[in-house]
C-alpha cells in the first residue's frame, strides 16, 4: 500500500464532502471548525500533508461522517493506489473505487488465462 495514495484518498473524501454543503463551505470555514490553518487543509485535500488521527476524528465530526469513512478497505487499497493518479479529480470517491476495481480486474484477467493455459499443458 502506497501511503501517498492513502492521504490523497482521505483528502479527496474531505474535499468532496466539504463541497456538498449548501452554501458550499470554504476551506477557511472547515479549517476553522477542525482547528487547522486553511493552508494545511489545502495540503490535506491534495494529499501533500498527512492527517493525524485526532484530526481525522475532527474532520468526521465537522462533516457528519464516521472516521472509517475516510479509509480505504484493505482489499481494495492496492487497486485504488495503482490507478488513483490516472483518474479524473472530479469523480466521487465511490466512482474512483469502482473504476479502480474494474481496471484491476481487467489487468488480472490475462494472468488467469495464462494460469489456465499452463494447467491444461501440465495435464497433457
Amino acid at each position: 500500500m502506497n501511503p501517498e495514495s492513502v492521504y490523497r484518498h482521505v483528502g479527496s473524501i474531505i474535499r468532496s464532502h466539504r463541497r456538498k454543503f449548501k452554501p458550499r463551505w470554504t476551506q477557511e470555514k472547515l479549517a476553522n471548525r477542525v482547528g487547522i490553518s486553511r493552508a494545511s487543509l489545502a495540503n490535506i485535500e491534495t494529499g501533500r500533508q498527512s492527517v493525524l488521527v485526532h484530526q481525522l476524528y475532527a474532520f468526521a465530526e465537522a462533516l457528519g461522517l464516521s472516521p472509517s469513512d475516510f479509509l480505504l478497505p484493505v482489499n481494495d487499497s492496492g487497486a485504488r493506489a495503482e490507478w488513483d493518479d490516472m483518474l479524473p479529480d472530479d469523480l466521487k470517491p465511490l466512482q474512483k473505487e469502482q473504476i479502480a476495481r474494474l481496471l484491476a480486474d481487467t489487468q488480472a484477467e490475462p494472468n488467469r488465462e495464462k494460469e489456465e493455459s499452463r494447467a491444461k499443458q501440465a495435464k497433457r
